[in-house]
This record gives structure tokens, sequence and C-alpha cells, in this order.
């Protein structure tokens, strides 16, 4: 039964939303608890280029869960015109609610999503679960295991546009690199895309080096991030084998540090290559969670 049709726009390749209408959805009473509003890519030619809509499903008796939702959303939608975002064979292999957040474990064929097909099936899941009302945040994984570059708690607010920016926002940041015996910041402008996580954006544009010609790079120009994840303030950081390749300098190892702080100064740091854990690096001991000195 097709209720209520709040678009989602997609821009620069990515996905954003209308500022009010999504959030009027998730907060309306009148929604909240009588029934599910499913979120799927809308069909060609919508109205405005929406790439996302929604369909309102009835359901009696008790306010669903997202136990509930979840087996709803992977079916398809009812609603003409609809499309599942999701490919063929994913399958829920565990829902849980933890107070307001839903912990969602998704089979195999969901991590062969990638891009802008990713984001937008991770926005279906986000925006149906949340607009249960009682669920504020969602975190994903597949198979049991964290998504590199997706291990992170999203909540609504992550899939909307605020400040009609056609889904980007800018930051400034600080990213420190080696200069003479020591470590010295670049103050840094990255654009943000909508799911962008800032923590990973960071972080590559440190491994890249830096844009001014007094400072010089952390590691070899091949280094990569594998992946980032939080738990809580401890930070465990999954570079390439490339990170090896380098000179065994401390001063790397606390530029990484000092800009993981700089947007987090309670993190805790730990650093693995290609998985395995650093033990230490330089003449610095890393057994034990590092959190960079503070700089005067």
């Amino acid at each position: 039964m097709k209720k209520r049709l709040l678009p989602l726009f997609l821009a620069l390749n990515l996905l954003c939303a209308s500022c009010g209408g999504v959030r009027e959805l998730l907060t309306d009473p009148s929604v909240s608890g009588k029934g599910l509003t499913l979120y799927y890519l809308a069909g060609e030619g919508g109205e405005r280029g929406q790439v996302l809509d929604s369909e309102f499903r009835e359901t009696p008796g008790n306010t669903p869960t997202a136990a509930d939702v979840m087996p709803l959303l992977l079916a398809g939608p009812e609603t003409p015109g609809l499309r599942s975002p999701f490919p063929s064979g994913t399958v829920v292999r565990s829902c849980r609610e933890e107070g307001e957040l839903a912990v969602v474990d998704l089979s195999e064929a969901y991590g062969g999503l990638s891009g802008v097909d990713l984001t937008l099936a991770d926005g279906c899941i986000v925006l149906s679960l949340c607009g249960l009302g009682h669920i504020s945040r969602v975190y994903l994984t597949v198979e049991g295991r964290p998504r590199p570059f997706r291990d992170q708690v999203y909540t609504a607010q992550d899939f909307l546009l605020d400040n009609g920016s056609g889904g980007e926002r800018q930051q400034t940041v600080r990213l420190w690199f080696l200069q003479g015996e020591t470590i010295a910041p670049e103050e840094r402008t990255l654009t943000l895309r909508m799911g962008d996580q800032t923590e990973i954006a960071v972080l590559q544009a440190l491994l890249k080096g830096p844009e001014s010609g007094e400072l010089e790079p952390v590691c070899p120009p091949d280094t990569a991030l594998l992946s980032l994840g939080w738990e809580g303030n401890r930070c465990t950081v999954d570079l390439s084998g490339g990170w090896l390749e380098g000179e065994e300098d401390p001063r790397r190892i606390l530029a990484v540090a000092e800009t993981l702080t700089e947007l987090n100064p309670e993190a805790e740091i730990l650093f693995q290559v290609e998985g395995i854990p650093l033990e230490s690096f330089g003449g610095v001991d890393l057994d034990e969670l590092l959190g960079a000195e503070p700089k005067d």
C-alpha cells in the first residue's frame, strides 16, 4: 500500500536527501509504531531525479522490530516502479537490538556491493530501521565481519542533506607530516561526501603526502589504508605492506597518531600491517595502545 513518498536525491553520484521531509517521517507519531516505511530505489524518470523512494506497509498489532523489518525490506517493494538495491541472495544472518542500536549481519552477497550502489543500499537499510522510532543507530556487518572502510555506526543523519550542498561538505583538518627532526601540521580542507567516514578520508589524505614542499611524507607512496575501525576510543589502523618499506622512523607512527587525535583527543591507537599487529616500530613499543603526544 503506497501511503507516503519522500524522495532522496543523487547528486555528484552520491546519496543525499531533501532537508526536512525524511526527518519529519522519522519522527512522525502517526507513522512510527503503526507501520513500516521501507526505502528502495526509485524508478527511472522519478520526479526531480529522485533515486530513493519509500512505501508504507501497515502492520497490525505490536510495534515492529528491526528483525521484523529486515526480511520484508530484502524481499523487495510492493509498489510498482520501486526497485530493490539488494543483490540476489542477500539474506539476514542475524539481527538484534541493543537499546537504540540495531546490529544487522548480512550474507556474503551483500559484500559484493561497492561505491554508490553500496551507499544507496546502506541508506535504504538505515532509513528503514530508523523509521521505527525506537532505533536511532545501525551497525552493519557481512558474514559476521566488519566491513572495510564501512566499519562504523550509522544514523539517519548520515544519509540526509542539511545544507543544500549537493551531498558534499567541507571539513578543515590538520595532517601531521615529517619536518626536520620532528613533525609538523599542514592544514587541509577536505571534501567529504554523504556516507564518507571522516577518519578514513583524513588518513587517506595523510598517506598521499603533504602539499607543502617544506614537509616530508610519512610513508612510501605505495602505502594504502586497508581498514580503520573504532571500538569506543580504541582505533585500529591496518596498513598495507608498503608501510614497512620505509625507514623505521618513530616520527612516522607519531604523525599518524597525532593526525587521528586531532579528530578525537581521547583516541588510543593500535597499528596493524596486512592484518598483523605491529608490536614495535622505530623503537616505539606498540604493544600498548598509543595516544599521540600533545603538541605545544
